[in-house]
């Protein structure tokens, strides 16, 4: 099992995210591909957290933090033996902050924290797949790359999300101000 903190992304609050969401969930339902359920850009991982002082600690991040917007730009691939489609997510002033504020903040919270999410590591991005590929790989990425994948979306929320074996969940969402950053 393992746990995030995320900003979850609503479709409904973002139209233009949904438009790219809706048009690559059609391309990989295509290829027998599940796009993952829950959009989201993770800020923090680790298998375990001082739960109790990591809702603590996100509560206090959100006091006052208005909602920013966020700049998707591109296609990415992690290789390996699974490979992962992504969103790039442009690392912009606002998102540098908020995710070298939170790795600040959470880390005295993590037991084992992923390394690969640490301010020197760090690349935002919105996963789109998690599952195996039984398809050609090159097939799905040449379709995706003819795509305009270029939009924004507000971020508004922290969240803990987890994963075991058998399912994903969300647990404790911590919302923006209604304001937005300009």
């Amino acid at each position: 099992m393992f746990f995030a903190v995320v900003s979850l992304l609503a479709l409904e609050n973002n139209p233009a995210f949904s438009e790219v969401w809706t048009r690559l969930k059609k391309i990989f339902s295509r290829y027998g591909l599940e796009l993952v359920e829950r959009p989201h850009i993770s800020w923090h991982v680790s298998p375990v957290y001082d739960m109790e002082k990591l809702e603590k600690n996100l509560q206090g991040l959100t006091q006052g933090r208005r909602q920013i917007r966020a700049s998707i730009s591109g296609l990415g691939v992690f290789t390996g033996k699974k490979p992962v489609f992504y969103l790039p997510v442009v690392r912009s002033p606002q998102v540098h902050e908020i995710h070298r504020t939170i790795w600040a903040e959470i880390s005295p919270c993590a037991l084992n924290q992923e390394l690969y999410y640490s301010p020197e590591e760090w690349i935002p991005h919105i996963t789109l797949n998690r599952k195996a590929f039984s398809c050609n790989v090159g097939e799905v990425f040449q379709e995706l790359c003819s795509l305009d994948l270029r939009c924004e979306v507000w971020l508004d929320n922290f969240a803990v999300i987890y994963r075991d074996d058998a399912h994903d969940g969300v647990g404790t969402i911590f919302p923006f101000s209604k304001e937005k950053s300009v």
